[in-house]
């Protein structure tokens, strides 16, 4: 495969990966109450739901950004046949399919989720982990053309 396809298709991996991770994140402060959706939930919005809200907002945010940058440094690690650092990271990503499943079935559990406030913050966080990711994977990319 082209070099410059193959690098197009790293990027495009490290971006899919942070994004996941962002939707997981997501899934699992929605799972334990604290979510996006805190502030658009009760009709008097107070001083606790904001920072509620404000604090899953960062944390969707960072775990975009980390697994948009991890994965990126995890494939140009893979691309220069690095062993340990491929071994450590396929594990890491078999668990974080498992947490996410794991977290899917649970809200399927609940019942109460799907209406409109579930969806908004749905794809806030989705576009908050895509926004993210691009940022922590072009941050990968950068430091690996300068070594």
């Amino acid at each position: 495969m082209d070099t410059d396809a193959l690098r197009r298709l790293h990027y495009a991996a490290a971006i899919a990966c942070g994004v996941f991770a962002a939707l997981v994140t997501h899934i699992l402060l929605t799972v334990f109450g604290v979510g996006l959706d805190a502030v658009l939930r009760d009709a008097a919005i107070g001083s606790k739901q904001q920072f509620v809200s404000a604090m899953a907002w960062w944390a969707i945010g960072g775990a975009g950004f980390v697994g948009g940058w991890a994965a990126g440094a995890y494939l140009i690690a893979a691309a220069r046949e690095r062993e340990l650092i491929y071994r450590l990271a396929q594990r890491f990503l078999i668990a974080l399919v498992f947490v996410a499943a794991t977290a899917g079935g649970i809200m399927s559990k609940t019942g109460n989720l799907g209406g409109t406030v579930d969806v908004i913050a749905g794809l806030t966080a989705l576009g908050l982990g895509l926004i993210c990711a691009f940022c922590g994977a072009r941050l990968a990319y950068l430091n690996a053309e300068q070594v």
